[in-house]
């Protein structure tokens, strides 16, 4: 895996959200092909093994109810059969969106961050204040960034759980949701070595 954490994040209709988050099973999938996939694409017997969920049973998740989140990633021919190998189709994705009263709610299958904003947190959340500074002079030289937080985003922000100093992830956020009308996604990369969430155990030996 690269060193350095890369963010785009991108915003999803509520109707979607909802599917995901009320159903343990697609939650399971996302967390699980993200975690299983940062070294390359995955077959799905090998997904529905690690679930420890019948093959169809996992195909149907993916074709019907899952279906913008995945992609094939290479193909290969085995004794006349053709094997597809699958992967996210944006690996370094974090979904939102938006619900009455300017709630946000956040997906990031890769942190096993799905639900409220104000209730998850943010994969940056274990980050130290030094380290957190390094993050978001990163987010503010960034070629997306769209300038700091108004206060009236500020208040979004504290509406939503996110108190004190903005970190990276609330500063992108805020960039994302600048975005929605032209459904332009917020993409930054931090090549932040010591990123604590860079080193957590996201993928030991298929475990999670």
């Amino acid at each position: 895996m690269a060193s350095g954490c890369r963010i785009e994040i991108s915003y999803i209709d509520p109707e979607t959200y909802t599917a995901i988050v009320n159903h343990d099973l697609r939650k399971n999938i996302l967390r699980t092909l993200y975690a299983l996939a940062l070294d390359g694409p995955i077959s799905k017997q090998d997904l529905a093994d690690q679930l420890g969920v019948g093959y169809h049973q996992l195909s149907y998740q993916l074709v019907h109810q899952l279906r913008d989140f995945w992609t094939v990633g290479e193909e290969r021919k085995i004794r006349g059969t053709r094997l597809e190998l699958i992967q996210p189709s944006s690996p370094s994705s974090i979904f939102i969106t938006l619900g009455r009263n300017g709630r946000i709610f956040i997906v990031d299958p890769l942190a096993n961050l799905f639900g409220p904003l104000s209730e998850v947190g943010t994969r940056c959340d274990s980050c130290s204040p030094l380290e957190a500074e390094k993050c978001l002079k990163h987010v503010r030289g960034g070629q997306n960034f769209t300038g700091p937080p108004s206060p009236e985003e500020m208040n979004v922000l504290k509406r939503n759980g996110r108190l004190g100093e903005a970190r990276a992830l609330d500063v992108a956020i805020v960039c994302a949701l600048r975005g929605v009308a032209t459904a332009r996604k917020y993409a930054v990369s931090i090549p932040c070595e010591s990123c604590p969430f860079i080193r957590r155990a996201i993928h030991i030996d298929g475990s999670f």
